[in-house]
């Protein structure tokens, strides 16, 4: 679980959450970085690269109002360095456990 916590913290560092979160904060921002890894875990398994799956979800995501859109590039460069056998569970879930439990 260890690399999940660390990507969640890289990410939240990455987008300067200065400000304390509200939990309603928390939630959204970590539902919208878990839909990313969900993404970049598929386009993955389909056998796409990185860089054309972080187009795709980029272009995905464009006509969404969603702050987190510059976390498409970490996550999916993340995603893309683990290792198989760490892609078989829930990659999503996890983060998204870690995230929400991520304590600044």
């Amino acid at each position: 679980m260890k690399p999940y916590v660390l990507a969640a913290a890289f990410v939240a560092a990455s987008l300067g959450l200065a400000h304390a979160e509200t939990a309603e904060e928390r939630s959204a921002r970590c539902a919208a970085q878990a839909e990313i890894v969900q993404q970049a875990v598929a386009m993955r398994t389909e056998g796409k690269r990185e860089n054309r799956a972080i187009r795709m979800i980029t272009r995905a995501r464009a006509n969404l109002a969603t702050p987190y859109n510059e976390a498409i590039s970490p996550l999916t460069g993340w995603v893309y360095s683990l290792n198989d056998a760490q892609l078989q569970g829930n990659v999503a879930g996890e983060f998204r456990s870690a995230c929400d439990g991520y304590k600044p």
